[in-house]
């Protein structure tokens, strides 16, 4: 009885221990007058990870934010922590509101739940992640939220990751610690310049620190880079290096056992290939047209698939699934050149971090790499070895197990070209188009399951011309050729293309199908551009009807040689066009070309204005005389 009564006073005195400690916590906070660009203030944030010899760990936090608006109530009125039910448990600890009294406001049982992510109910079979959800209950402006739980994490691989000290609203605090045994090595980045990194060690223990105060919020704009880029991240890994990852993960993929119907059905379908290349297309397009791919985390999952033969007989499998099965089907006719591969995450390239720390964070898709080339088996609707990116980070199981910088052909993503009919005031114009790389991927999409009188809707809406009327199409050529650029013809009509305005006359042109995000006219962060924009087009425009009786037209505005440029580091973005009349047809001409990169903010003024020259209705308007 006596120890009962002497552990209830223990908890008693631990509850006001801490009580009191929150208290001092929200004590003369700052709100909304100085930190007139925030919605919360992260008044206090610590996060502490504990590991274990066999490197399973626990990960306690513990922050108090403060809502300075009603879109800091919106935000985060509602906590969403996610963990992997696999290997992951979650426990909550002391979770409440306090109003601007200081009055604590308990959470209802009824307002905390445990449910799955979306993806787990979407893709149960490889997804299991959950969401702990606590709705805070009566949150206003001025309210506190204290969240407090730990995650336990039994994966048992070398723990890593990236921790952010900089966000879209400001850290008044933030504590990042990590103990682990001391016959560890961990690999870490940080910027001496802003944080406070100290390490001390506690019996068997190394413990390191850090920790940052009235941090900068990172202000919303769109465009921005990630906060890997252009943020404060600490990046942890217990791995060495990529070297020492790749042969943990990639090795499980590489020599995977298949039986005698594996090696059967790999005969039968490359049977009438002439060579490798036929083979490696033939294998491709047979998963593409009989398999589905379920989604997946990467950065998440056991890189063993399930065996071969339960694969082929479910007709499905994850991505890790359908790599193994394309490599050991291509083996089975005698390639050998043929690697699983991971796609770490092409925004995040520009980061030299992501080159020098092995972290499961950073990966984007697993895929197979040979001579160059990345294939994604599984997708209909993937071009073939297309993975969708023209740059990036790749970590490749060959004999090396090496990180490369993997870099495409630059080719050209969308060519066009526009043959116009000109009679009176009206013109039908037949167009010709063909798609490549990320432009071919999106086309197919977008279209590829689609019925017609649905797909002609959207593409209609998609052209955004509103005067014109889509008279026929759009019929793509060869949708069930995935090695193939995706090529598409239709036509437009407009009653009312030309005006006259004697001795004049002037029609405008389609315009450049791509948008930039250049509103502001100065911004705080740097300007990302996710993808790369080519396109080139050749407009032909039979005038022969209009000339007045002499036969001849006077093209006012003969452009030769239209060159814009702008220029960031060692990358050069252009505009260019020329015209010309030829055998009574005008002929213009016009490339647009804009690279994946990070464009400095204080370049950006010169970008936007890049921008709207190309954007000028006057590049697109033709006048006759």
């Amino acid at each position: 009885m006596i120890k009962k009564i002497f552990a209830l006073l223990l908890i008693v005195f631990a509850f006001n221990l801490f009580a009191d400690r929150i208290d001092d916590i929200i004590k003369d906070v700052p709100g909304i007058e100085e930190y007139p660009d925030a919605s919360a203030l992260n008044v206090l944030t610590e996060i502490d990870i504990i590991v274990a010899e066999d490197f399973s760990f626990q990960r306690h936090v513990f922050y108090v934010k403060k809502m300075l608006n009603y879109k800091g109530k919106k935000r985060y009125s509602d906590v969403k922590i996610s963990y992997n039910a696999d290997f992951e448990e979650i426990e909550l600890g002391h979770c409440f509101t306090i109003d601007t009294e200081g009055n604590r406001i308990e959470i209802p049982e009824n307002q905390i739940y445990d449910m799955n992510d979306t993806e787990s109910i979407l893709s149960p079979d490889y997804i299991n992640f959950r969401e702990k959800i606590i709705n805070f209950p009566q949150i206003e402006p001025g309210y506190f939220v204290v969240v407090d739980y730990t995650i336990t994490n039994k994966r048992r691989e070398p723990v890593n990751g990236v921790e952010h000290l900089k966000e879209t609203n400001p850290y008044l605090n933030k504590i990042f610690t990590i103990t682990f045994p001391s016959k560890f090595k961990l690999n870490y980045h940080y910027d001496k310049d802003v944080v406070n990194f100290t390490k001390k060690k506690e019996g068997k223990y190394n413990v390191y620190s850090w920790n940052v105060k009235n941090t900068v919020l990172y202000k919303e704009e769109n465009n921005s880079p990630s906060l890997l880029v252009s943020g404060t991240p600490i990046v942890f890994s217990f791995y060495k290096n990529w070297h020492e990852l790749a042969v943990e993960k990639l090795s499980k993929l590489k020599d995977i056992e298949t039986d005698a119907s594996i090696t059967k059905l790999a005969k039968t379908i490359t049977e009438n290939c002439k060579n490798d290349e036929s083979k490696v297309l033939a294998v491709y397009k047979y998963l593409a047209e009989n398999f589905n791919e379920k989604k997946s985390y990467t950065s998440e999952i056991d890189f063993t698939p399930e065996p071969l033969t339960e694969v082929f007989e479910k007709k499905f499998g994850s991505e890790k699934e359908l790599t193994a099965l394309f490599i050991a089907l291509l083996k089975s006719t005698g390639i050998e050149d043929i690697y699983p591969a991971v796609i770490l995450s092409k925004n995040n390239r520009f980061s030299e971090i992501q080159e020098k720390y092995a972290v499961n964070n950073f990966f984007e898709r697993i895929c197979v790499f040979r001579n160059n080339d990345l294939y994604c088996p599984g997708n209909s609707y993937m071009p073939f070895a297309f993975t969708g990116n023209n740059e990036a980070n790749i970590l490749v199981g060959n004999d090396k197990y090496e990180l490369i910088k993997y870099k495409a052909e630059n080719a050209v993503c969308e060519e066009n070209t526009y043959n116009y009919l000109v009679k009176e005031n009206s013109a039908k114009i037949e167009v010709e188009s063909e798609y490549s790389e990320n432009m071919n991927l999106k086309k197919r999409q977008m279209y590829l399951n689609m019925p017609d009188v649905q797909r002609k809707i959207w593409f209609n809406q998609s052209l955004g011309e509103k005067s014109a009327k889509l008279t026929d199409g759009p019929n793509f050529l060869n949708f069930d050729k995935i090695d193939e650029n995706l090529k598409m013809t239709y036509t437009l009509e407009y009653s009312d293309f030309l005006v006259d305005q004697e001795p004049y006359k002037y029609f405008k042109l389609l315009s450049p199908n791509f948008y930039f995000d250049v509103a502001l006219d100065e911004r705080d962060n740097n300007y990302q551009i996710f993808d790369k924009i080519f396109i080139r087009e050749n407009f032909i425009i039979d005038i022969s009807d209009l000339s007045d009786g002499s036969g001849k037209m006077e093209l006012m505005n003969n452009i030769k040689n239209n060159i814009k440029e702008f220029v960031v580091n060692d990358i050069t973005a252009y505009f260019k066009m020329d015209s010309k009349i030829e055998n009574g047809k005008i002929v213009v001409n016009r490339e647009v070309y804009i690279p994946e990169c990070i464009i400095p903010n204080m370049k950006y003024p010169e970008f936007k204005q890049f921008i709207l020259s190309i954007q000028n209705p006057i590049n697109n308007m033709v006048f006759l005389k």
